[in-house]
């Protein structure tokens, strides 16, 4: 789900804050160039809404561009082309709406301060980019303390007769309770004491340990590929190389999740390869 529109309150808070941005960029061009306020604060709408799309579309590109699986000298070619091409598109959809309204000369007038509105532009698509990323909890990151070993399926005990292999989970949330059914599962995220659930409708915290779920869950459908991620094999679509040693998941949903090479050789032997 995209960060600005999981609920009302957010959307109506992204738009918003597009708002302000039209009001100050009318603001600052008051003193530069000759053009009533009203005429100012149209450009800044104008303006202001086809970035708020944009930003939109950033989101989906950051989210299954699969760009971490590119080298950083990709990475840095593809996304200098993507700030390139989202300015490009920014002024010239805004100057040519503009100019469908107010005519050419109205619009000619806007050409001196083209350098500072593509700068504002970069500044704002670097924010848009800088929040994404911060908000992207899906593409699970490896940068973290000391690697647990993961021991492989045939040297782990057997399990206890008595612990019953779960087939549905049941998750509180305020008054209301979900059942989650273990085949609806994509994968399952450590978050500090409790697990994130994540499934096609969404996800779900319960307050349970990683070990709790790795012995509960069918072993031969799911694989903790690193300490704080347990994956659903039967979700996974892809599976390719990603720096060096290490091996990137592309799930049926298109979420992606970096696996460590003992996760990685569970997950080879679940799947017989």
């Amino acid at each position: 789900m995209h960060p600005f529109l999981e609920n009302t309150a957010k959307t109506t808070q992204y738009f918003l804050l597009w708002m302000v941005y039209a009001v100050l960029q009318a603001v600052v061009l008051v003193s530069v160039l000759t053009l009533p306020i009203w005429v100012l604060l149209v450009d800044g709408l104008i303006h202001a809404v086809i970035f708020a799309g944009i930003g939109l579309i950033l989101w989906n590109l950051l989210k299954f561009g699969n760009f971490s699986a590119l080298t950083l000298y990709q990475r840095l070619v593809n996304q200098i082309a993507l700030a390139l091409l989202s300015l490009i598109i920014w002024l010239g959809v805004g100057y040519g709406l503009f100019f469908l309204i107010f005519g050419n000369e109205l619009a000619m007038l806007f050409i001196p301060v083209l350098a500072l509105r593509a700068f504002i532009g970069l500044l704002i698509y670097v924010i848009i980019i800088k929040h994404f990323k911060n908000n992207m909890s899906d593409s699970i990151s490896l940068n973290e303390i000391q690697e647990v070993p993961i021991v492989p399926a045939e040297l782990k005990p057997k399990k206890n007769q008595e612990s019953e292999l779960l087939e549905r989970i049941a998750v509180k949330s305020g008054t209301k309770i979900h059942v989650v059914l273990v085949s609806d599962i994509l994968y399952l995220q450590a978050d500090g004491d409790y697990v994130q659930i994540y499934t096609r409708d969404g996800k779900y915290l319960k307050e349970q340990t990683m070990k709790y779920f790795e012995e509960h869950l069918p072993e031969n459908q799911f694989v903790r590929v690193h300490r704080s991620v347990i994956v659903n094999v039967e979700m996974i679509s892809r599976i390719e190389l990603y720096e060096k040693q290490n091996q990137l998941l592309t799930l049926k949903n298109g979420q992606q999740i970096k696996t460590s090479p003992a996760g990685y050789k569970a997950l080879r032997m679940a799947l017989n390869l």
